[in-house]
């Protein structure tokens, strides 16, 4: 199976050429309440000269602010980390031609086949990643992969399925064997500091990811 990657949290522009040439297949910032948060001209830069997927990470976000901007970045990927509902998210796919990713936190005890039957017809991909108190991502909290693996076979084939947490160039080939995603996305597992990414890292992560099994 080919699985395609996603770097996330990218603040400088130079990240995002190493990660695009290293062959990432989208390029994340983030719009979210964060560290790594950027504003919309501070995204256009990180994102110029890059030929990867946009994709635009945002936390209950108005549906005209968060459309504006993902329609002036033309964005390829709007990915919702909040309580965003069914209904909001319907309303964001609609309103343009991006893919609507909705993040799911899978918290201990969690029942996917309770969780993901609410958005399974109305966003075009969902990520799971771990639970933390510490923030909505790019906090690096894993979560049991085998939960996902049992349910695999049953999973809408027209809902993409995005595994994110607490990955990196050491576990993501296991995690892709273990839980068989779509995309594996990643963040802080890539840096070496606080929104900055480190070059051995993504390229790592991105040949690790893309490796045939074994």
């Amino acid at each position: 199976m080919t699985v395609e990657t996603k770097i996330c949290g990218l603040v400088r522009p130079d990240d995002a050429r190493l990660a695009d040439q290293a062959g990432a297949d989208y390029l994340g910032v983030v719009f979210a309440p964060s560290p790594r948060r950027r504003t919309e001209e501070q995204a256009r830069r990180v994102w110029e000269g890059t030929t990867a997927r946009r994709a635009g990470v945002f936390l209950d976000s108005k549906k005209d602010d968060l459309v504006r901007l993902a329609d002036t970045l033309e964005l390829a990927v709007v990915q919702l980390h909040g309580t965003e509902s069914p209904e909001h998210c319907r309303d964001i796919a609609s309103a343009g031609a991006w893919a609507v990713w909705k993040a799911l936190k899978v918290v201990p005890g969690a029942s996917l086949d309770e969780m993901l039957p609410r958005y399974a017809g109305a966003v075009d991909g969902i990520l799971l990643e771990g639970w933390s108190d510490s923030g909505h991502g790019g906090v690096g909290a894993s979560f049991d992969w085998s939960l996902v693996a049992d349910m695999r076979n049953r999973w809408p084939e027209s809902l993409r399925f995005i595994l994110a947490g607490g990955l990196n160039a050491q576990n993501v080939r296991r995690a892709i064997d273990q839980a068989l995603p779509d995309v594996v996305d990643v963040s802080s597992g890539v840096e070496q500091a606080m929104g900055m990414k480190d070059a051995d890292a993504v390229q790592a992560f991105i040949a690790a990811a893309k490796r045939e099994r074994e």
